[in-house]
Parts: C-alpha cells; sequence; structure tokens
C-alpha cells in the first residue's frame, strides 16, 4: 500500500558534541564519558550531514546537544559553522549554564530553540537533577525569552514527577513556548529508574493530561510521542507516522557513532568514516521501517503504520526494539 509521510519536513540530526556534563541526573542514560571531539571530528560529521541532504534533496535541522552541550570549548565553533550552511538549529540543554552573553550570541545565530529540561516544581527537579539545579534552570529560561530566543520546557516523565504536569505548565506559562515530554527510558545510569516507568493505565493518564493542556493553548503543547495515535485512536491507512526512526532523523554521538536514537543505542556505522547515505540504508533501518515485522500487540495493531510504539522503550524493558510498547494502553 502507498502512504505519505506525516513526519516534519525537515531532516534532524540530533548531535552529541560533548559528554561533559555539571548535572548527575537520575534517569541519564549516557554511561560511558567519551573524548570530546576535535574541530576536525565535528567538521567531518558536519561535512557528511550536509552532503546526506544535498544527495536526498532533503532540508535539515540539527539538534545539538550533550552532556551539557553549553560545555563544548567548541560551541562557538561548531554554531558559526552551522550558521554559514543555513541549517535551523536548536539546543538541549538543562538551563543551568545560560548567561546574558551567551543568550545574546543564540539570538545573533538565529538558533530556533533551546531546549530545557524541567522535571517538576523546585523540590521535585533537585532530586531528580541536583541541588540548586532547578533556581538556574529557571534564570537561564529567562534570560532566554529575555533575549528573543524561544523556549521549550521537556519533561521527562516517571512515577517519580507523573504528578507534576500541572506544576510545570504553571512554569512553563510566561517563559516557554512550548512544553513537552518524553517518557523515561531506563538504561545506563537511568535503569536505576526502571520500577518507575508508568504502567500503561498511568501513561493513558499522562497523556489524558497533556491533552487538556492543549486545549487551554496557554503554550505550544506537541503531540510527538507514537502512542498519542492510541489516545485519539484514529487510523488513516494511508498515513506512516508514529515516532520519526528510519524515517526523519539519525543521532550522532561523540565520537561519530550513529544510532536511530540515543535511547536505542545500536551502532549502524560511525559518521567519521561512514557515508550517512551508505548508514542510512543499514539493515536495522530497514527493520524499524518495517511495521509489520512488529512483535506482540504492536504487530497485532491495526495503528502500527500510525503509531508504532516506542522502540527505545521496547528495548529497554524487553532486550528486543521489534517488541511491543510496555506502556501502550489500547
Amino acid at each position: 500500500m502507498l502512504r505519505v509521510s506525516g513526519f516534519n519536513d525537515r531532516f534532524y540530526l540530533q548531535w552529541h558534541i560533548t559528554d561533559a556534563c555539571n548535572l548527575s541526573c537520575a534517569h541519564c542514560y549516557n554511561d560511558a564519558l567519551k573524548e570530546e571531539p576535535d574541530r576536525k571530528i565535528l567538521s567531518s560529521v558536519l561535512e557528511n550531514f550536509k552532503r546526506f541532504l544535498d544527495r536526498n534533496r532533503l532540508k535539515g535541522r540539527i539538534h545539538l546537544c550533550g552532556g551539557e552541550p553549553f560545555l563544548s570549548k567548541h560551541l562557538h565553533y561548531l554554531l558559526a559553522e552551522i550558521s554559514k550552511s543555513s541549517i535551523p538549529f536548536r539546543i538541549l540543554s538543562n538551563g543551568t549554564l545560560m548567561t546574558p552573553d551567551i543568550a545574546k550570541e543564540l539570538k545573533r545565530y538565529a538558533c530556533d530553540a533551546v531546549q530545557i529540561s524541567v522535571e517538576g516544581s523546585g523540590p521535585i527537579h533537585d532530586s531528580l537533577r541536583g541541588v540548586s539545579s532547578f533556581s538556574k534552570a529557571m534564570t537561564g529560561a529567562s534570560l532566554l525569552e529575555e533575549n528573543g530566543v524561544p523556549v521549550t520546557f521537556m519533561m521527562t516523565v516517571s512515577r517519580k514527577n507523573a504528578a507534576c504536569i500541572e506544576d510545570v505548565a504553571g512554569l512553563a506559562a510566561g517563559r516557554a513556548k512550548r512544553f513537552a515530554f518524553s517518557r523515561l527510558v531506563p538504561i545506563g545510569p537511568g535503569s536505576g529508574m526502571s520500577g518507575d516507568v508508568l504502567k500503561p493505565v498511568e501513561t493513558k493518564r499522562l497523556f489524558k493530561s497533556f491533552h487538556s493542556l492543549k486545549k487551554k493553548k496557554k503554550f505550544e503543547v506537541p503531540v510527538r510521542d507514537p502512542l498519542w495515535h492510541a489516545y485519539f485512536n484514529k487510523c488513516n491507512p494511508h498515513l506512516v507516522s508514529g515516532c520519526s526512526i528510519g524515517y526523519n532523523g539519525i543521532c550522532v554521538d561523540t565520537d561519530g557513532s550513529v544510532y536511530p536514537c540515543r535511547r536505542l543505542p545500536l551502532s549502524i556505522g560511525n559518521a567519521c568514516k561512514d557515508d550517512l547515505n551508505e548508514i542510512w540504508n543499514s539493515p536495522l533501518l530497514e527493520a524499524l521501517r518495517d511495521r509489520d515485522r512488529l512483535k506482540g500487540k504492536c504487530g497485532r495493531c491495526r495503528l502500527r503504520w500510525q503509531c508504532g510504539g516506542c522502540r527505545a522503550i521496547a528495548n529497554a524493558v524487553s532486550g528486543d526494539y521489534l517488541a511491543e510498547d510496555p506502556q501502550c494502553f489500547t
């Protein structure tokens, strides 16, 4: 059957430019601190991505992340190089290292947005990310807003903070243009929180809460989690949507390793050595693109081509990236 894409029209590169971080978050997925890439490595990755976009006639977008990207000694160099390429970019940060000068620089380089992780009210946030991290993140968000740089609040939801959605929504009002969430993927150091992964009934409650926020329209609430299709229970047989891995994005780690998703750490090549076009045609990505290969309830679901579940959570819980999404509530 011919299916049309329901994904964003820009192909994204999630690019981890450093493993250095000033926090030690309970749900962190990074279990190995690798050497900081030098300019030669960073330049080769950027050029590889640009060639991939040109060859496939795609528009691109870059997400700079870490670790904490503002600890990268090459960040300013990268901002200048990305600006020359005219590829839109955003930064994924904990927000604690923001200064007026950095905010002004981001504005000058036309940064699309800075995503700041916010896990709840002050005590909850600090319990998950470290003492005083909440107040610093709020200051960082305010500095960005004052300098005209759009802010997104991102909440990693688990049993530790699922009751804090309204708290974070209140904090986002006046500080953030968007408020999004991701579900906890218990890998790396975050595997210690495996018991805090929401059950299906709790997950449905989470989606209901966010849908309520979306209707209030105080800020944009993206519906990018694949389970939104299960929540709305609408099936368009001509649409392929859900998670974009294998379809509309790629992840490159600090050493050049390429993953379908950083929370699905199955290496499919190295962007410093291998052509991204060849990596894009890897057997693992081909398997992820074929939703008819999914197992369990995901494989039987009529929404598998619109949803497909989260492959990272399936892999973290079962060890099989094609297994059913353990949080599905249908």
